[in-house]
């Protein structure tokens, strides 16, 4: 009796260590996967009148991911928000552009990568993990608390879309009244810094029966490595109008051509925060001269050609 209790015990505890195992291996994996999205600098003191900059952060704890859904929360009354800047964001593919609503105190955006980002790379002099760069004046004094929403979101790269465990940390910022020297302009030295224009791009052209009612329409896009793009502008010339003034408008991608009958040299002209332009230009194939009308030129003057050698040679006889 006292042995099968034994053996009983034994094979309860085998049973336990097998279920923990199975857990283990099938379960953890699952938990493990997260990111982390911070804030740098995470705390700090600044005077009314200064104007600084925190980037917007991530750390994929060794994970790949492909998608970022952001909703940043500041004080209003303390910090007013001067700029978002995109320059040398990990995000490339903007499905929803940052937006900020000072009323409320947001900044929103969903970016993605394609291809997917796994993390900085061994040897990498920069972190390659930047989102982007808020821009901020201070404009009362207090604590300024700058935190990420609970409805921020981190997919992985995994072909489904699978929500990362995602940690979110904050930064607080000590407001101090003014200084008597001249404010801090933190945003004001990166554009004097940069002189450098935006990335080259192409201008694709492109129809779909769900797009401007299937219209023709453009897709562009670019980067700036610096301190990123500002707007795009468009403008649309027709070929036998070379015009010394470009009617430029600005413009988003996808962009309705005016001109549907893809006759007009596009130009689109990226710019970035610190002012630096880069044009790309599309001009337009030209038509092949028909061949129905080859031919008969081609045949007509054969013909006159042969009436030509014919009536000489009857005048070199006659004479």
């Amino acid at each position: 009796m006292q042995n099968s209790k034994i053996k009983m015990q034994n094979y309860n505890l085998k049973f336990k260590i097998i279920v923990s195992s199975i857990f283990i291996f099938i379960f953890l994996p699952l938990v493990v996967k997260g990111a982390i999205l911070y804030f740098e600098p995470s705390k700090g003191e600044y005077h009314l009148g200064d104007t600084f900059i925190v980037d917007l952060r991530i750390d994929t704890e060794e994970e790949c991911i492909n998608t970022v859904k952001a909703i940043i929360s500041f004080p209003k009354d303390l910090l007013e928000v001067k700029d978002f800047s995109t320059g040398n964001s990990i995000l490339s593919l903007w499905v929803e552009t940052p937006k900020i609503d000072q009323k409320e105190g947001l900044i929103s955006f969903v970016g993605g990568i394609p291809g997917g980002f796994c993390g900085p790379l061994p040897g990498e002099p920069e972190k390659p993990n930047l989102l982007g760069r808020i821009i901020f004046r201070v404009v009362s004094r207090g604590l300024a608390e700058i935190s990420f929403k609970e409805d921020s979101q981190v997919l992985l790269n995994d072909g489904f879309g699978t929500p990362a465990k995602l940690t979110l940390k904050e930064a607080i910022f000590t407001i101090l009244p003014e200084k008597a020297e001249v404010p801090r302009e933190e945003w004001q030295e990166e554009l004097t810094k940069d002189d450098i224009p935006p990335e080259p791009f192409e201008i694709k052209i492109s129809q779909d029966p769900n797009i401007f009612g299937g219209k023709y329409f453009i897709v562009f896009s670019t980067t700036d490595k610096q301190t990123g793009i500002d707007h795009y502008e468009v403008a649309e010339q027709r070929r036998t109008l070379r015009q010394t003034t470009l009617n430029w408008k600005r413009a988003e991608s996808p962009y309705l051509l005016e001109d549907q009958s893809l006759k007009s040299i596009i130009l689109v002209k990226a710019v970035d925060k610190a002012g630096n332009e880069r044009i790309a230009e599309y001009v337009p194939p030209q038509k092949p001269f028909p061949l129905l009308i080859i031919i008969p030129i081609l045949v007509g003057a054969g013909i006159g050609y042969w009436f030509y050698r014919k009536s000489k040679f009857k005048i070199q006889i006659s004479k």
